[in-house]
């Protein structure tokens, strides 16, 4: 039976357990915990969306009522099942916020542990959100969660912290 370095693939590398594990550096660990506090401000922002159901609902009625008497007809929408609708919409909105405050975490506890693939992620998702936010009407709570994912997204990147995550990646860790 021949051995993987007789394969021609490379080797894993070997984990060093005589020497202690890298120490995050502070920019990783601010990093991390502004990852946190975006995840926080994401579950926050629930509330304030479920609040916006009936003025939601308010709005499209309104809207469908214009557009109806634009077009010379009567509206004949039953605003209980557009409340419903809305309820339905606003409750998959808030399991999309879930979802992507507890995907902010996970990535951050990964990413903290000097994994590159979770930095990689978080980038991207990053990327993602400042992006949506100049097509989406971005209010000043949205801007705030898009500044504070750059400004760790900026600190994750940092010279230190790429020293952090290329030692990691040596000792096989990432």
């Amino acid at each position: 039976m021949s051995s993987a370095s007789d394969s021609g693939l490379p080797r894993a590398p070997e984990i060093d357990d005589h020497r202690p594990a890298p120490r995050p550096p502070r920019e990783v660990v601010i990093s991390f915990w502004a990852w946190i506090a975006t995840a926080v401000l994401e579950v926050a922002l629930i509330p304030l969306v479920i609040s916006d159901r009936s003025l939601l609902a308010d709005e499209a009625l309104s809207e469908e009522r214009a557009s109806a008497v634009l077009r010379g007809e009567t509206l004949e929408l039953d605003s209980g099942l557009l409340r419903i609708g809305a309820g339905i919409a606003i409750g998959l909105v808030c399991v999309a916020v879930l979802a992507l405050a507890a995907a902010y975490v996970w990535f951050a506890v990964r990413m903290r542990a000097g994994r590159r693939w979770a930095r990689g992620v978080l980038v991207v998702l990053t990327l993602v959100s400042a992006v949506s936010s100049f097509w989406a009407d971005t209010d000043w709570y949205g801007m705030s969660m898009v500044a504070l994912s750059v400004f760790a997204a900026l600190l994750m990147t940092m010279p230190t912290a790429n020293g952090y995550f290329a030692e990691c990646r040596l000792r096989g860790q990432a």
